[in-house]
Protein backbone atom coordinates (compact mmCIF):
# COMPACT_ATOMS: atom_id res chain seq x y z
CA UNK A 1 0.00 0.00 0.00
CA UNK A 2 1.49 3.25 -1.25
CA UNK A 3 0.10 6.29 1.21
CA UNK A 4 0.94 10.08 0.35
CA UNK A 5 0.39 12.73 2.03
CA UNK A 6 0.82 16.54 0.68
CA UNK A 7 0.09 20.20 1.17
CA UNK A 8 -1.18 21.80 -1.71
CA UNK A 9 -1.23 24.93 -0.51
CA UNK A 10 -3.79 27.40 -0.42
CA UNK A 11 -5.85 24.26 -3.04
CA UNK A 12 -9.02 25.86 -5.04
CA UNK A 13 -9.15 29.23 -2.59
CA UNK A 14 -9.14 31.74 -5.94
CA UNK A 15 -11.73 29.44 -8.61
CA UNK A 16 -11.40 30.70 -11.77
CA UNK A 17 -8.36 32.48 -11.76
CA UNK A 18 -6.39 31.60 -15.36
CA UNK A 19 -2.83 31.14 -13.57
CA UNK A 20 -3.96 29.64 -10.46
CA UNK A 21 -5.63 26.96 -11.97
CA UNK A 22 -2.98 26.48 -14.03
CA UNK A 23 -1.24 25.86 -10.57
CA UNK A 24 -3.86 23.90 -9.18
CA UNK A 25 -3.83 20.92 -12.10
CA UNK A 26 0.19 21.04 -11.53
CA UNK A 27 -1.00 19.69 -8.15
CA UNK A 28 -3.37 17.33 -9.01
CA UNK A 29 -0.66 16.31 -11.55
CA UNK A 30 1.99 15.68 -8.66
CA UNK A 31 -0.33 14.04 -6.83
CA UNK A 32 -1.22 11.32 -9.45
CA UNK A 33 2.59 10.71 -10.55
CA UNK A 34 2.83 9.22 -7.35
CA UNK A 35 -0.13 6.16 -8.04
CA UNK A 36 -0.71 6.45 -4.05
CA UNK A 37 -3.88 4.08 -3.10
CA UNK A 38 -4.52 6.26 0.15
CA UNK A 39 -3.85 10.20 0.17
CA UNK A 40 -4.03 12.75 3.09
CA UNK A 41 -4.56 16.08 1.86
CA UNK A 42 -4.24 19.52 3.45
CA UNK A 43 -4.85 23.01 2.56
CA UNK A 44 -8.35 22.83 0.61
CA UNK A 45 -9.46 26.13 1.02
CA UNK A 46 -12.98 27.70 1.69
CA UNK A 47 -13.92 30.45 4.02
CA UNK A 48 -17.29 31.49 5.70
CA UNK A 49 -18.07 32.63 8.78
CA UNK A 50 -18.90 29.22 10.71
CA UNK A 51 -18.36 25.21 9.87
CA UNK A 52 -21.13 25.21 8.54
CA UNK A 53 -20.55 28.08 5.88
CA UNK A 54 -17.37 26.41 4.89
CA UNK A 55 -18.24 23.24 4.95
CA UNK A 56 -20.26 23.44 1.30
CA UNK A 57 -17.20 24.92 -0.19
CA UNK A 58 -14.83 22.44 1.48
CA UNK A 59 -16.65 19.86 0.06
CA UNK A 60 -16.56 20.85 -3.37
CA UNK A 61 -12.97 20.98 -3.17
CA UNK A 62 -12.47 17.75 -2.12
CA UNK A 63 -14.65 16.43 -4.29
CA UNK A 64 -13.06 18.44 -7.21
CA UNK A 65 -9.69 17.05 -6.30
CA UNK A 66 -10.86 13.72 -5.99
CA UNK A 67 -12.05 13.79 -9.50
CA UNK A 68 -8.85 15.43 -10.45
CA UNK A 69 -6.64 12.40 -9.46
CA UNK A 70 -9.15 9.46 -9.85
CA UNK A 71 -9.33 8.67 -6.40
CA UNK A 72 -12.73 8.36 -4.09
CA UNK A 73 -13.78 10.84 -1.40
CA UNK A 74 -17.22 9.45 -0.13
CA UNK A 75 -17.97 7.07 2.54
CA UNK A 76 -21.47 6.49 2.94
CA UNK A 77 -22.16 9.20 0.93
CA UNK A 78 -19.99 11.08 3.28
CA UNK A 79 -17.23 13.06 1.97
CA UNK A 80 -14.18 11.98 4.48
CA UNK A 81 -13.76 15.88 5.13
CA UNK A 82 -12.93 17.74 8.35
CA UNK A 83 -13.30 21.34 8.70
CA UNK A 84 -10.70 23.37 9.94
CA UNK A 85 -11.15 26.28 12.13
CA UNK A 86 -9.98 29.08 9.98
CA UNK A 87 -10.66 28.30 5.86
CA UNK A 88 -7.92 25.75 5.76
CA UNK A 89 -9.30 21.70 5.39
CA UNK A 90 -7.83 18.32 5.55
CA UNK A 91 -9.74 15.46 3.59
CA UNK A 92 -8.78 11.57 2.71
CA UNK A 93 -8.67 10.06 -1.09
CA UNK A 94 -8.62 6.62 -2.03
CA UNK A 95 -8.17 4.24 -4.61
CA UNK A 96 -11.40 2.60 -6.02
CA UNK A 97 -11.47 -1.19 -4.62
CA UNK A 98 -10.43 0.07 -1.12
CA UNK A 99 -13.34 0.00 1.51
CA UNK A 100 -14.03 2.07 3.99
CA UNK A 101 -15.64 0.35 7.60
CA UNK A 102 -19.19 2.05 7.71
CA UNK A 103 -18.85 4.49 10.79
CA UNK A 104 -15.14 5.03 10.86
CA UNK A 105 -14.70 8.44 9.32
CA UNK A 106 -13.80 10.60 12.71
CA UNK A 107 -12.82 14.28 12.44
CA UNK A 108 -11.32 17.01 14.61
CA UNK A 109 -12.34 20.31 14.35
CA UNK A 110 -12.03 23.80 15.75
CA UNK A 111 -16.06 23.23 16.61
CA UNK A 112 -16.17 20.51 18.89
CA UNK A 113 -12.63 19.10 19.36
CA UNK A 114 -10.96 22.64 19.59
CA UNK A 115 -7.97 21.87 17.16
CA UNK A 116 -6.16 24.70 15.08
CA UNK A 117 -6.62 23.64 11.40
CA UNK A 118 -8.40 19.91 11.48
CA UNK A 119 -7.55 16.40 11.26
CA UNK A 120 -9.56 13.02 9.74
CA UNK A 121 -9.36 9.68 9.99
CA UNK A 122 -10.93 6.52 8.62
CA UNK A 123 -10.22 2.87 8.69
CA UNK A 124 -9.99 1.47 5.76
CA UNK A 125 -10.01 -2.50 4.72
CA UNK A 126 -7.28 -3.28 2.27
CA UNK A 127 -8.17 -6.61 1.81
CA UNK A 128 -6.24 -7.98 5.36
CA UNK A 129 -5.55 -6.16 8.30
CA UNK A 130 -7.75 -2.95 9.11
CA UNK A 131 -5.75 0.13 9.46
CA UNK A 132 -7.07 3.83 10.10
CA UNK A 133 -5.26 6.30 8.16
CA UNK A 134 -5.28 10.08 8.92
CA UNK A 135 -4.58 13.53 7.58
CA UNK A 136 -3.59 16.44 9.94
CA UNK A 137 -2.63 19.80 10.06
CA UNK A 138 -1.37 21.70 13.24
CA UNK A 139 -0.44 25.07 13.40
CA UNK A 140 2.19 27.31 12.48
CA UNK A 141 1.83 29.71 15.28
CA UNK A 142 1.76 27.92 18.28
CA UNK A 143 3.08 24.90 19.71
CA UNK A 144 1.73 25.03 22.77
CA UNK A 145 -1.68 24.79 20.87
CA UNK A 146 0.15 22.07 18.93
CA UNK A 147 0.82 19.63 22.31
CA UNK A 148 -2.95 20.22 22.87
CA UNK A 149 -3.92 19.18 19.38
CA UNK A 150 -1.49 16.00 19.60
CA UNK A 151 -3.06 14.94 22.85
CA UNK A 152 -6.69 15.00 20.67
CA UNK A 153 -4.69 12.89 17.91
CA UNK A 154 -3.23 9.95 20.36
CA UNK A 155 -7.11 9.74 21.81
CA UNK A 156 -7.87 8.94 18.00
CA UNK A 157 -4.96 6.61 16.93
CA UNK A 158 -3.93 4.98 19.91
CA UNK A 159 -6.93 2.87 21.85
CA UNK A 160 -8.09 -0.94 20.53
CA UNK A 161 -6.29 -2.42 18.11
CA UNK A 162 -6.19 -1.64 14.89
CA UNK A 163 -2.74 0.14 13.22
CA UNK A 164 -2.92 3.51 12.52
CA UNK A 165 -0.96 5.83 9.75
CA UNK A 166 -1.08 9.77 10.63
CA UNK A 167 0.60 11.79 7.86
CA UNK A 168 0.33 15.28 7.22
CA UNK A 169 2.08 18.83 8.01
CA UNK A 170 2.63 19.12 11.64
CA UNK A 171 4.12 22.59 11.36
CA UNK A 172 7.35 21.51 13.62
CA UNK A 173 10.70 19.40 13.15
CA UNK A 174 10.81 15.86 14.74
CA UNK A 175 11.46 15.13 18.28
CA UNK A 176 15.04 13.50 17.99
CA UNK A 177 17.54 16.51 16.98
CA UNK A 178 20.01 13.81 15.93
CA UNK A 179 17.81 13.19 13.05
CA UNK A 180 16.08 16.47 13.03
CA UNK A 181 18.54 19.03 13.71
CA UNK A 182 17.60 22.66 14.66
CA UNK A 183 17.63 24.44 11.68
CA UNK A 184 17.62 28.31 13.18
CA UNK A 185 20.33 27.68 14.89
CA UNK A 186 22.94 30.29 13.54
CA UNK A 187 20.11 31.59 10.96
CA UNK A 188 18.84 35.76 11.66
CA UNK A 189 15.57 36.70 13.15
CA UNK A 190 12.58 36.95 11.14
CA UNK A 191 8.98 37.36 12.74
CA UNK A 192 7.95 33.74 11.09
CA UNK A 193 10.55 32.37 13.17
CA UNK A 194 9.20 33.33 16.26
CA UNK A 195 6.39 31.16 17.05
CA UNK A 196 8.62 27.62 15.81
CA UNK A 197 11.09 28.86 19.33
CA UNK A 198 10.72 28.08 22.68
CA UNK A 199 12.12 30.64 25.64
CA UNK A 200 15.05 30.22 25.08
CA UNK A 201 14.92 30.22 21.43
CA UNK A 202 15.66 27.10 20.14
CA UNK A 203 13.19 25.15 18.18
CA UNK A 204 9.78 23.94 19.94
CA UNK A 205 9.84 20.47 19.64
CA UNK A 206 7.01 19.57 22.73
CA UNK A 207 4.20 18.65 20.33
CA UNK A 208 6.77 15.91 18.53
CA UNK A 209 8.02 14.85 21.73
CA UNK A 210 4.28 14.08 22.99
CA UNK A 211 3.62 12.57 19.82
CA UNK A 212 7.06 10.41 20.04
CA UNK A 213 8.48 9.60 23.35
CA UNK A 214 7.93 5.98 24.38
CA UNK A 215 6.65 6.69 27.53
CA UNK A 216 3.53 9.19 26.03
CA UNK A 217 2.45 9.20 22.39
CA UNK A 218 4.93 6.20 21.08
CA UNK A 219 3.89 7.36 17.48
CA UNK A 220 6.54 6.00 15.61
CA UNK A 221 8.09 8.21 12.71
CA UNK A 222 8.23 6.04 9.38
CA UNK A 223 11.05 7.91 7.76
CA UNK A 224 13.11 6.96 10.85
CA UNK A 225 11.74 3.37 11.01
CA UNK A 226 12.89 2.98 7.29
CA UNK A 227 16.30 4.00 7.91
CA UNK A 228 15.82 6.84 5.37
CA UNK A 229 18.59 9.77 5.01
CA UNK A 230 17.02 12.92 6.79
CA UNK A 231 15.09 15.21 3.85
CA UNK A 232 13.53 18.74 3.98
CA UNK A 233 10.26 18.84 2.73
CA UNK A 234 9.77 22.75 2.93
CA UNK A 235 12.35 25.58 2.52
CA UNK A 236 12.24 25.66 -1.65
CA UNK A 237 9.36 28.10 -1.93
CA UNK A 238 9.99 31.41 -2.78
CA UNK A 239 7.34 32.16 -0.32
CA UNK A 240 8.77 30.43 2.62
CA UNK A 241 10.55 32.49 4.56
CA UNK A 242 11.78 29.53 7.33
CA UNK A 243 14.99 27.51 6.94
CA UNK A 244 14.37 23.66 5.14
CA UNK A 245 13.16 21.75 7.43
CA UNK A 246 11.14 18.26 7.20
CA UNK A 247 7.67 19.03 8.64
CA UNK A 248 5.26 16.99 7.05
CA UNK A 249 6.00 13.01 8.15
CA UNK A 250 4.34 10.14 8.00
CA UNK A 251 3.94 8.10 11.67
CA UNK A 252 2.92 5.09 12.74
CA UNK A 253 0.96 4.00 15.99
CA UNK A 254 2.74 1.64 18.54
CA UNK A 255 0.75 -1.01 16.67
CA UNK A 256 3.11 -0.87 13.79
CA UNK A 257 6.58 -3.47 13.52
CA UNK A 258 9.34 -1.66 11.55
CA UNK A 259 9.02 -4.56 9.17
CA UNK A 260 5.87 -3.24 7.92
CA UNK A 261 7.38 -0.25 6.53
CA UNK A 262 8.74 -0.94 3.45
CA UNK A 263 10.15 2.70 2.26
CA UNK A 264 9.53 6.79 2.69
CA UNK A 265 10.47 8.99 -0.15
CA UNK A 266 9.89 12.82 -0.33
CA UNK A 267 9.09 14.50 -3.68
CA UNK A 268 12.29 16.15 -5.26
CA UNK A 269 11.91 19.92 -5.07
CA UNK A 270 12.94 20.32 -8.64
CA UNK A 271 9.65 18.02 -9.41
CA UNK A 272 7.55 20.29 -7.36
CA UNK A 273 8.60 23.31 -8.17
CA UNK A 274 6.52 26.13 -7.00
CA UNK A 275 3.49 23.86 -7.53
CA UNK A 276 2.82 24.27 -3.49
CA UNK A 277 5.62 24.80 -0.55
CA UNK A 278 5.67 21.07 0.63
CA UNK A 279 7.45 18.52 -0.76
CA UNK A 280 4.93 15.71 -0.68
CA UNK A 281 6.05 12.52 1.52
CA UNK A 282 5.58 8.77 0.36
CA UNK A 283 5.43 5.81 2.36
CA UNK A 284 5.13 2.16 1.24
CA UNK A 285 3.60 -0.30 3.71
CA UNK A 286 2.61 -3.87 3.29
CA UNK A 287 -0.47 -4.60 4.98
CA UNK A 288 0.24 -8.35 5.53
CA UNK A 289 3.03 -7.61 8.19
CA UNK A 290 0.93 -5.11 10.74
CA UNK A 291 -0.07 -8.66 13.01
CA UNK A 292 3.17 -8.35 14.81
CA UNK A 293 4.39 -6.35 17.58
CA UNK A 294 5.62 -2.85 17.20
CA UNK A 295 9.35 -1.65 17.82
CA UNK A 296 9.33 1.23 19.83
CA UNK A 297 12.31 3.08 19.85
CA UNK A 298 13.93 3.14 23.83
Amino acid sequence: MKLLTVNALDLYRFPGDAVLEERYERVAALIRSFDADIIAVQEIIADGVDAAAKRPGAVAGLRQLAEAVGRRCDADGVPALAVGGIMHHTGLLWRDGITVVPGSVHTLTREGAGTWHCAVSAVFDVGGPRMRVGSVQLSPFDQTRNVMDVNQLLRVFNPGDVAGFLGGDFNGVGADPGYDPDPYQGVGWHPDFVYQLDQDGAVDRRATVRLESPRLGRMQDCARLAGVPWTATTGHHPADAHPSRRIDRWYGTHHVPAAAILGVAVADRAVVGDCTDHCPVLVEVDPARLHGQSRVRR
